[in-house]
Order: structure tokens, then sequence, then C-alpha cells
């Protein structure tokens, strides 16, 4: 059965007021709005969209580890971040 966009809409609107309440605004994100867009007019159902944010989320934290296993490379060597003269 599919729900229409005013339904998801509703669902999605009660999810995000419940987050906010708990502290954890989750339409502050750029790409959970446009996958939950994508979900309440029926372009993907909500499995897709929670695996997609789940990847995302996991190619974030992925890139910080990233970073800062760099920065710690850098400690260790003593390189500084800014280019010395010489």
């Amino acid at each position: 059965m599919a729900v229409d966009h005013e339904i998801r809409k509703a669902i999605a609107q009660r999810a995000i007021d419940r987050a906010v309440a708990r502290g954890a605004p989750i339409d502050q994100d750029p790409a959970f709005v446009a996958l939950l867009d994508e979900w309440t007019y029926g372009d993907i159902e909500f499995k897709e969209m929670r695996t997609r944010y789940l990847d995302l989320l996991a190619l974030q934290a992925a890139e910080r580890r990233g970073r800062w296993k760099s920065q710690i490379g850098r400690a260790r060597s003593g390189s500084p971040d800014e280019p010395t003269e010489k």
C-alpha cells in the first residue's frame, strides 16, 4: 500500500519533533533532509532511505578518522601543519 506525500510528510515531521525534544535535531543535516524529501514524495522506500543515510554516516566517519590519523602522523613525525621557510 502506497502512502501519499502528505501522510509521509506528517510522519516525518513527528519524527523530527521527537528528535528535537530529545536534543538531537535531525533536520539540520542537509543529506538527511534530501533523503527525507525523496521518501516523502515516494521516490524511495524508507528502507532505502535508512540504508543510504547509514552509508553516508559511515563515509563521514571514515573521512573524520582519516583526517584524525593524518593529524596524528604529522604530530609523530614532527611535521608542522604550515610549511617552513628555509
